[in-house]
């Protein structure tokens, strides 16, 4: 794609100063940007260069370049690492990303076992109150179940969101900020979110999530994006709970699980998103001292379409 200059102007020079001129700079160059992002012929891998630019930029300032932006809040923070986490996973000297594999006849559709995993997703303030919520509340989470009712299939135990409701509103816009680079990276297109389902989960010692996926029934047919946010207290007193994502074939609406497989480790302080009909299970946790607050917390949910 060929790219236009613009010779400088002396007259525009001599009626800016310095930060004004900077501004108008950084102005052109966010349309620049937008109209790139927008143009479904420029490559995936571009686009989502250019989304990685926006949220870098996101993260250095919010504010007009007269105005100092404050580096110390936690919004600036964790975009800022959402936007070097993505830096380093677009630069990384590995395959790109495989596009859902589609046949229309009686092969069906095969998943890749792809995800993004963020480091650093939230402050240190922020990740310490999500524990101090977990902990507080320990009395108010139930016994969970799926959707089929099934028994011996899911042994932890959940918080709702209504129990957190500013938190909730917190971490949703955190989601909702990294949206457009992590689509990109996922080959997956951009969709209207109506709802972003959200809870705490905790897993203790022998705790598990046999497999599954979190869209395919009419309940949860609308869920496109499934997201995982890991915390725990530190040191970590627990092993095992990887998520073991899996390339997945849908033949006839049905999900089958193939050979490739992704084990997911669940760092402290990171999220990490996927395809919602892709199979995945919790790996079983062990938590010698079986004590609440030593458990494997995540907060986990949906965004549907």
């Amino acid at each position: 794609m060929a790219a236009s200059t613009v010779g400088p102007n002396p007259q525009f020079h001599s009626l800016q100063n310095p930060n004004q001129r900077f501004q108008t700079l950084v102005d052109q160059s966010m349309d620049v940007l937008a109209t790139l992002l927008a143009d479904t012929q420029t490559p995936v891998p571009e686009r989502a260069a250019i989304a990685l630019q926006i949220l870098q930029a996101a993260g250095l300032s919010t504010q007009p370049v007269a105005d100092a932006p404050n580096h110390d809040s936690p919004q600036n923070g964790a975009v800022s690492a959402i936007a070097q986490q993505l830096s380093k996973t677009f630069n990384a000297s590995q395959p790109a990303l495989e596009p859902p594999v589609t046949d229309v006849g009686s092969q069906g559709e095969i998943l890749p076992a792809q995800y993004i995993q963020i480091d650093r997703f939230l402050s240190p303030e922020e990740h310490q109150q999500a524990l101090d919520i977990a902990w507080a509340h320990q009395k108010n989470f139930v016994s969970t179940t799926t959707t089929t009712n099934a028994t011996d299939y899911r042994q932890s135990a959940v918080l709702y969101a209504t129990f957190f409701a500013e938190f909730y509103e917190l971490l949703t816009r955190r989601i909702l900020d990294a949206m457009p680079a992590v689509l990109n990276h996922l080959n997956l297109a951009a969709f209207p979110v109506t709802q972003v389902e959200m809870q705490l989960t905790a897993h203790n010692d022998g705790c598990f999530y046999r497999i599954h996926n979190d869209s395919g029934d009419t309940p949860s047919a609308s869920r496109v994006l499934t997201y995982v946010y890991y915390f725990n207290q530190e040191p970590k007193a627990y092993s095992g709970g990887e998520l073991a994502l899996y390339e997945t074939h849908l033949k006839g609406g049905s999900p089958v699980k193939r050979d490739r497989t992704e084990i997911i480790e669940p760092r402290n302080n990171s999220i990490i998103f996927f395809d919602s009909r892709c199979l995945h299970e919790v790996l079983p946790i062990s938590c010698p001292s079986q004590e609440f607050r030593d458990g494997r917390f995540t907060l986990n949910g949906w965004l549907r379409r």
